[in-house]
C-alpha cells in the first residue's frame, strides 16, 4: 500500500486550502513519480518554499526527516496497486476476459457476501452496534473507504463512528481504546493485524495485542479465523482471482444494516430526541 499516498492526501484533506502545507502536498502529489529523484533544494523550489519548511512538513505527517521520506518514495514507486499474491484488479481482469465475464465473477462474489455470512454472526455485529459506547472502524486505501462509508451510514442511525485516513491516529487509537470499544478493521488480506503493510520489511504489529476494544475483522483471509487478536472474524471468498473487496465490503455493510434494521428498526422511525452521541476522546499524535 501507499503510505506516501495516503499520508499526502490525508493533509490535503486535512489542511486548509490556502494554507502553506496544503500546497506542499499538493505539488507533491502532481509530482509523485519524480520524487525519488528530488532533492530537498529541487522540492523546496518546486513550492516556492524554504529548505526547513520541507523538513518540518515531512516531520508534521510521519516521517523522521527528508531521507526517510525520499526512501518511501523510492519503495513507493516499485510498488503495484492492489495486485499481489495472484490476485489481479478489476480493471485487468475486463482488459482480458471482457467485462461480461467480469460481470459474472462479481455477482458470485456478492451473492457470497449477501448469503455466505452466517445470519446469526450479523446479528451479533448489529446488537454490537447498538450496544456499544464508543465505535470506530479502519482500514487502508480503498479499505479505508468502506470505513468511511460505515461511518456515514451509521450517523442514519444517530450512531457516531470515529474513522481516519491519518495511520498514525488509527494506530493511537486502536492502542488506547479501552473495553467499551467497538473496533470494525476492513483488511482483504487481514494483514492490517499483523504487520505495518506501509513500512519497509513489513515490521510486526503489536497495537491489537495492546488494545482492550472488540476487534471486528472483515477479510478474505481464513487464516485469521484463528488469530487471537480477533474477536470476530466476518468471513468472505472470492469465486476468482479479481480483487473485488472494494466493493464487497459495501455489500456487506448494506447487508449488516439490513440486520441491524430488523433488530432495531429502520433510521426513519427512530427517536432521536431519545438517543445521545457519545463523545470520544481522540488520541493525539506525538
Amino acid at each position: 500500500m501507499y503510505i506516501l499516498y495516503n499520508r499526502l492526501i490525508t493533509a490535503l484533506n486535512e489542511k486548509k486550502p490556502d494554507s502553506t502545507e496544503f500546497y506542499i502536498a499538493k505539488m507533491m502529489i502532481w509530482n509523485l513519480w519524480e520524487l525519488p529523484r528530488m532533492s530537498i533544494s529541487d522540492v523546496a523550489k518546486m513550492c516556492a518554499v524554504s529548505k526547513s519548511t520541507i523538513s518540518k512538513f515531512v516531520r508534521d505527517i510521519g516521517f523522521e526527516d527528508y531521507l526517510d521520506f525520499k526512501l518511501e518514495a523510492v519503495r513507493q514507486g516499485k510498488k503495484e496497486i492492489y495486485n499481489s499474491n495472484g490476485k489481479c484488479n478489476i480493471t485487468d481482469y475486463i482488459r482480458g476476459h471482457g467485462i461480461w465475464e467480469y460481470e459474472k465473477i462479481l455477482s458470485e462474489d456478492i451473492r457470497s457476501v449477501l448469503f455466505g455470512i452466517e445470519e446469526d454472526q450479523l446479528k451479533r455485529l448489529a446488537v454490537d452496534l447498538h450496544e456499544y459506547k464508543h465505535l470506530a472502524a479502519f482500514g487502508i486505501s480503498y479499505s479505508e473507504s468502506a470505513a468511511i462509508n460505515l461511518q456515514h451510514k451509521m450517523h442514519y442511525y444517530h450512531k457516531f463512528l470515529y474513522t481516519t485516513m491519518n495511520d498514525r491516529q488509527q494506530e493511537n487509537y486502536i492502542e488506547s481504546a479501552d473495553e467499551e470499544t467497538l473496533i470494525f478493521i476492513f483488511s482483504n488480506s487481514g494483514k492490517y493485524i499483523t504487520e505495518y503493510q506501509n513500512r519497509e520489511g513489513r515490521p510486526p504489529k503489536y497495537s491489537f495485542d495492546k488494545t482492550k476494544a472488540k476487534i471486528v475483522l472483515v477479510t478474505s483471509n481464513e487464516q485469521m479465523l484463528v488469530d487471537k487478536r480477533v474477536d470476530e472474524c466476518v468471513l468472505f471468498r472470492y469465486a476468482d482471482c479479481v480483487q473485488n473487496h472494494p466493493i464487497l465490503y459495501q455489500v456487506f455493510i448494506e447487508r449488516l444494516l439490513y440486520s441491524y434494521e430488523e433488530l432495531y428498526g429502520t433510521s426513519e422511525g427512530m427517536n432521536t430526541k431519545s438517543v445521545s452521541y457519545t463523545h470520544l476522546t481522540l488520541p493525539t499524535i506525538a
